[in-house]
């Protein structure tokens, strides 16, 4: 997400959905796939600290993944955060009315009815900037990925209180603190026998926008243009040092570790790169500075150099979740943040994995659109 966790004593994290496809061979050589949703434009906005503009969004711009949890089966909604590693669960005390599964239904866990539960009494407080909290405790409780499968025993913050702004859950898949990794859901099902490696993979997009997934075990190579490329990231976030971006023959250094967030949307830059951004890339003499026509952007590329190899993506990776086919008013989503986090606007266009083991690393793909899937497992 796009500010700092504050923990009171140990944190921890669970995750993951319903409606998931299970690929199984044999114990330890598998492959869960896992259905998230990504609605394009929505009109529940919402405002972001983002330094100096106050750019908003929509909250429907995040992926997000729904779960069934407990004895009882609760289903939540999560967002898909790779910019945090605890996983947030509204528990019906919270009384959330606005966290909301796709059916529209309000979907919140009940850590009292679970027989399967377990409160740990640890006092679990995330805070992501004004009336965006999650105040809680950790409970282990089971996360069923179906009628007969589930990951027993996995340890999340059961949430009490939840700030205004959140209409959902966080499912944390960044690496939790050296020495916990058995909070993490695609570490436990790894050690359960369900999955042949601790990494997860996640597609963001494809051609149509929808039947988005996160893997874990394995990854779709319909939407890679290559193999992944893994560089150790040392037990940080989903972090990828990002060298420059070239923008029509315009490079523009940028020469810093940014954290890839799918809990995030817009690009946090400094003062400097995002004037030096702004003035690379295409200009709109009918728009005011910093937004742009779809008809001007949509087949345009650039090239962005992560950790020394060159991806090639579309220029609406800098836009909001409103520049759809015909919007006359794309805004660039870049602000100014010392945090560096690169959201969901970027990273959508890039096949993202993490492996949880060997002190973790980040493997990074090129995109390509494809509305198929070619599942396989990580060797």
């Amino acid at each position: 997400m796009f500010s700092q966790l504050l923990f009171v004593s140990i944190g921890a994290l669970v995750a993951t959905a319903v409606q998931a496809s299970i690929i199984q061979n044999t114990p330890r050589d598998g492959v869960i796939t896992l259905d998230m949703q990504f609605e394009t434009v929505s009109t529940d906005l919402i405002k972001r600290q983002v330094g100096e503009h106050g750019y908003t969004f929509s909250i429907g711009s995040l992926p997000k993944i729904t779960l069934p949890i407990g004895s009882n089966k609760d289903e939540v909604s999560l967002f898909v955060d790779t910019g945090s590693w605890l996983t947030q669960v509204p528990d019906v005390a919270s009384k959330c009315d606005r966290c909301l599964l796709p059916n529209g239904k309000v979907g919140l866990y009940d850590v009292k009815k679970s027989t399967t539960a377990v409160k740990t009494g640890r006092i679990l407080k995330s805070s992501f900037g004004t009336n965006a909290h999650y105040h809680g405790e950790g409970v282990i409780d089971d996360i069923w990925f179906g009628p007969n499968l589930k990951i027993p025993g996995t340890l999340f913050n059961d949430v009490k209180d939840i700030g205004s702004v959140w209409s959902n859950g966080i499912l944390g898949l960044s690496k939790p603190p050296k020495g916990e990794e058995n909070q993490n859901i695609v570490w436990n099902a790894y050690k359960a026998g369900l999955i042949n490696k601790p990494i997860v993979a996640i597609t963001q997009k494809n051609e149509s926008g929808n039947s988005l997934q996160l893997f874990l075990g394995g990854h779709s190579k319909s939407q890679m243009t290559e193999d992944y490329t893994w560089t150790s990231i040392k037990d940080k976030n989903f972090a990828g040092h990002v060298d420059f971006v070239n923008i029509n023959g315009n490079k523009v250094k940028i020469n810093q570790t940014v954290t890839l967030d799918t809990g995030n949307y817009g690009i946090s830059v400094s003062k400097e790169v995002e004037e030096a951004l702004l003035d690379a890339l295409p200009y709109d003499p009918f728009n005011y500075r910093g937004m742009i026509s779809y008809d001007l952007i949509k087949d345009r590329t650039m090239t962005v150099s992560i950790y020394g190899k060159s991806y090639t993506i579309p220029v609406l990776a800098f836009t909001g979740p409103d520049c759809v086919p015909g919007a006359q008013h794309c805004s660039y989503m870049i602000y100014i943040s010392k945090d560096w986090n690169w959201g969901s606007s970027f990273s959508r266009f890039l096949n993202l994995a993490l492996k949880y083991d060997e002190g973790s690393y980040i493997g990074i793909a090129g995109w390509k659109p494809s509305n198929t899937n070619d599942i396989v497992v990580f060797k």
